[in-house]
């Protein structure tokens, strides 16, 4: 492999489903319980063990919305997560980031990591 990965970590959802404290629209609810979230997981289990790399499910409560800075609780309504200490960074990475921090070292702090820019694009 050229990154040579040992092992990926994905955040477990289990219970998305059947989260039942917030009151969604009827399309939402719809999407939420087609997504076959064990079948990719099962997909990627399976090319991965093919590459000799592990893949593991963990608890990603909280990864999103906590600053790494300051330890303080901020929902992100835009890409970008801003916290009032000044932490600012892409919310998929300010969550990737803290998914790893909580994994590998037991707790959310910060991480100095260098991202390669990246662009969005749609499919029409």
């Amino acid at each position: 492999m050229e990154n040579q990965v040992k092992e990926v970590v994905i955040g477990d959802i289990e219970g998305i489903q059947r989260n039942t404290k917030k009151k969604r629209n009827k399309k939402t609810n719809q999407k939420l319980s087609n997504w076959s979230f064990g079948k990719l997981f099962d997909y990627l289990k399976y090319k991965l063990n093919a590459e000799g790399i592990q893949i593991e499910k963990k608890d990603e409560s909280y990864t999103s919305q906590t600053c790494p800075v300051c330890g303080k609780k901020n929902k992100s309504s835009s890409r970008n997560y801003t916290c009032q200490c000044g932490y600012k960074r892409h919310r998929d990475i300010h969550g990737a980031m803290n998914l790893f921090a909580k994994v590998y070292y037991g707790e959310i702090r910060p991480l100095e990591f260098t991202v390669k820019p990246f662009t969005y694009r749609r499919i029409a």
